[in-house]
């Protein structure tokens, strides 16, 4: 998997006003600055810095990392479900990248 990557587990149905959990990992290295043994020269650090989850397009909830974030994170968001939609994870680094990844909730 490359820098970026995420996987996004909801449950595929829920019932109305059920609350659901939202489950997500990132691929990305988490790393803290660091000095270059060889050559002295500071490496910066590489680290998610942002990351909102929407559902239907209404921001539900916002979560801002530093660089203590373990590599590959991990994380459990909660979510009432009124009405069927999308979940839309959308995530960015300190050095520019941004992703985002969609998955559906049916309410039945």
């Amino acid at each position: 998997m490359s820098v970026g990557t995420a996987i996004l587990r909801v449950p595929k149905e829920a019932k109305k006003g059920e609350t659901v959990k939202v489950q997500m990992v990132i691929t990305h290295p988490m790393t803290v600055p660091r000095r270059d043994p060889q050559t002295g020269k500071e490496e910066p650090g590489h680290y998610l810095t942002k990351m909102v989850l929407y559902y239907n397009d209404k921001e539900v909830s916002v979560v801002n990392m530093a660089q203590g974030v373990a590599a590959n994170p991990y994380f459990g968001i909660s979510l009432r479900v009124d009405e069927s939609g999308v979940v839309k994870v959308v995530y960015e680094d300190n050095m520019g990248g941004k992703w985002e990844k969609t998955a559906e909730i049916k309410v039945v």
